[in-house]
């Protein structure tokens, strides 16, 4: 909807935009917050080796693959000009391998998996990610 002519400025003037990126962040913390209330820290001192290598597997598989599909977008779609190789390569890296942990926990939550071991091993590699 940013394409139509006139709609960004007419939705979200900009005088508007920080007051809803507060409002966003607030909302964000609040909602990890209440997530993290729900999360019993014996079980996942239990598990912290297991969470530990699902976390670094969890970030190096898929940071090693967004750094292999990189190399060819760079060469074929990317203004080599105005973009060098190696950033192009660290943010696709990076933005392959991050995890959307608020996504994973209202997942769990309704799935009503956070209090088991599963739930809490996932969490737990989330939150080390």
């Amino acid at each position: 909807m940013g394409r139509i002519p006139g709609f960004t400025n007419a939705i979200f003037p900009p005088p508007s935009i920080p007051y809803l990126n507060l409002t966003a962040t607030i909302g964000i913390v609040l909602y990890l917050f209440l997530t993290a209330l729900e999360v019993d820290i014996n079980i996942v001192n239990r598990n912290a080796r297991s969470s530990t290598v699902i976390s670094l597997v969890g970030i190096a598989l898929p940071f090693g693959l967004g750094s292999a599909v990189a190399v060819p977008l760079y060469h074929n779609f990317v203004n080599k000009e105005l973009i060098s190789f190696g950033y192009f390569i660290l943010f696709s890296g990076v933005a392959l391998s991050i995890t959307a942990f608020p996504v994973l926990c209202r997942i769990l939550t309704e799935l009503k998996l956070l209090d088991t071991n599963v739930g809490i091993i996932v969490l737990s590699a989330g939150v080390g990610k």
